[in-house]
């Protein structure tokens, strides 16, 4: 039986830190677990969470157009379950403070409460528009965010919210479910929810369950905690005077700073969470929109598409070591109310290496599963592809023809999202995916984990040309060895030879109901055989 696994992402920052959980889910590092995700945030038109909502997309399509049928998997690709729900409080026609708490009739029936917010809300921060969210105004944000997720529980229409707590509660009943939260501390929306979500999400099941579980007395509880790490556009002083509040990065370090000094010392987070993740880089230097034409500073909606960060795939790879935690550390600091504030330091070439994100224990399978996937999606891309082979017949093996032609759009989609795609305008041209914005991130080179050759074509022809089975993993270090020679001047050929002895000598497909799922399966062990992680 699958395992269960539920993850919040929090805010711009944690609609990107679900997008590398959900890259580590297709490389197959989330084994038989079927993972529940909740993307909550303020701004459902957001180009981050549009983007999140289009990988979700594809990857379910990868494992069928039948939700009822999609099972967890073991040692293949897109292993995980996932299971997605969304919440965003409804800002549209309530759109301030004062008008979703009615301060106009609360000053006249109950001035003292209107005076309160008075005294810890400035004017401008009652008066701005939440739909693109809370804008580094934490105070504001935590108490807004508690107040729609409890209203959220009570609605009589069904909504995801519900969904996500009705299998959480489940899951209650018949263990210790861990529920981890992605969100950063330096902004808005996720900076404002870390603090509230544990008790705002049993308050709101218990309103559901008619308080016959408690979620906090069950779950154990883990997040990130990620300070400041880009840096965007400041305002102009026409768009300060129209906005009235905006987030300026400026004072990222400073938000940043004071958050870590408020989740040391306060006595309530720390008897919540079992385990905090610190993350963070050294600098600013980062401009997630650099590469976009951006003249003005962007709050939210649908032109806020932020480009990927490393830092993020650190924090998806958190949510996997918490998920991996021993039960006996974890109930331990429940019973004591205590909190494990874990931190991971890197050397100072300014390289990432596998154990950077997973450690010393699991630094192999990652390379193992990041580079096949990156091979997978290379043998999908170009004339001779596995998938479109196999489904025509051009590539004949027996019984694994029969696959559906949804998944294969989904993987395609998958890969455009995961790598490199073709540019709409130019098609030759290439448009950078997850992993070469990552490479980017960090400043290029060979500094992100793969041989620098796999980033450098700026054309598909020149990607084509690609010598990929022997230039996916760096010359130096882990991955060297895992490499292969091609016969008669063709990858394919010896990739069609090789699953033709998978097929033969292998049959651990045999036991995958779904036939698209049994060749993601076959692929898998082929590649493992061609780059000799069998060995």
């Amino acid at each position: 039986m699958a395992k269960q696994f539920f993850v919040l992402g929090i805010g711009g920052t944690g609609m990107r830190c679900i997008e590398s959980l959900i890259h580590l889910c297709a490389m197959g590092m989330f084994d038989e677990t079927d993972i529940h995700l909740l993307a909550l945030d303020t701004d459902s038109n957001n180009g981050n969470f549009n983007r999140l909502k289009a990988l979700k997309d594809a990857y379910q399509s990868t494992k069928g157009s039948d939700e009822a049928q999609r099972v967890a998997l073991k040692d293949s690709f897109f292993t995980a379950n996932i299971k997605y729900y969304e919440f965003s409080p409804n800002y549209q026609t309530q759109s301030t403070f004062k008008t979703v708490f009615g301060y106009g009739s609360t000053r006249h029936q109950h001035r003292e409460e209107a005076d309160l917010a008075d005294l810890v809300l400035s004017s401008d921060v009652e008066d701005f528009n939440l739909r693109h969210g809370y804008r580094a105004q934490t105070h504001l944000g935590s108490m807004m965010m508690y107040h729609s997720i409890i209203e959220a529980a009570k609605e009589a229409r069904p909504n995801d919210l519900q969904k996500f707590l009705s299998t959480l509660t489940t899951a209650c009943t018949s263990g210790n479910p861990r529920v981890f939260i992605l969100g950063s501390v330096f902004g808005g929306t996720g900076a404002s929810s870390i603090p509230i979500i544990p008790q705002a999400l049993t308050k709101a099941a218990e309103i559901i369950n008619g308080g016959a579980v408690n979620i906090l007395r069950s779950a154990y509880f883990g997040s990130t905690l990620l300070t400041g790490y880009f840096n965007f556009k400041s305002p102009s002083e026409s768009e300060l005077q129209n906005q009235k509040v905006i987030a300026t990065s400026e004072r990222f370090a400073l938000n940043s700073q004071v958050a870590m000094m408020f989740y040391d010392d306060d006595t309530t987070v720390k008897s919540t969470y079992q385990r905090f993740y610190m993350l963070g880089t050294d600098g600013l230097s980062w401009n997630p929109m650099q590469h976009k034409d951006v003249s003005t500073t962007i709050t939210g909606g649908e032109q806020q598409e932020n480009d990927s960060h490393y830092i993020e795939l650190m924090a998806a790879s958190a949510a996997l070591d918490f998920y991996n935690s021993p039960d006996s550390v974890l109930s331990t600091n429940k019973a004591n109310q205590s909190t494990d504030y874990v931190y991971r330091s890197i050397g100072d070439n300014g390289k990432l290496e596998f154990q950077d994100f997973v450690g010393k224990d699991r630094e192999k399978e990652f390379a193992k599963k990041l580079g096949l996937l990156v091979a997978f999606a290379l043998f999908c891309n170009g004339s001779d592809d596995i998938l479109e082979g196999l489904r025509t017949g051009t590539l004949r093996i027996e019984g694994y023809s029969n696959i559906e032609q949804s998944q294969i759009a989904g993987i395609k989609d998958y890969f455009r999202l995961f790598f490199a795609r073709r540019d709409d305008q130019n098609s030759d041209k290439l448009k950078e995916g997850w992993l070469k914005q990552l490479h980017r991130s960090i400043g290029g080179e060979d500094k992100l984990l793969l041989n620098a050759a796999l980033f450098a074509p700026s054309t598909f022809k020149d990607l084509m040309k690609l010598d990929w089975n022997k230039k996916i993993y760096r010359t130096e270090g882990l991955g060297k060895d895992h490499v292969y020679s091609k016969f008669m001047n063709s990858r394919f050929n010896d990739f069609k030879k090789e699953l033709n002895n998978t097929i033969t000598v292998d049959s651990n497909a045999a036991s995958i109901t779904n036939p698209t799922e049994k060749v993601y399966k076959l692929v898998y062990d082929t590649l493992s055989k061609l780059y000799k992680f069998n060995d």
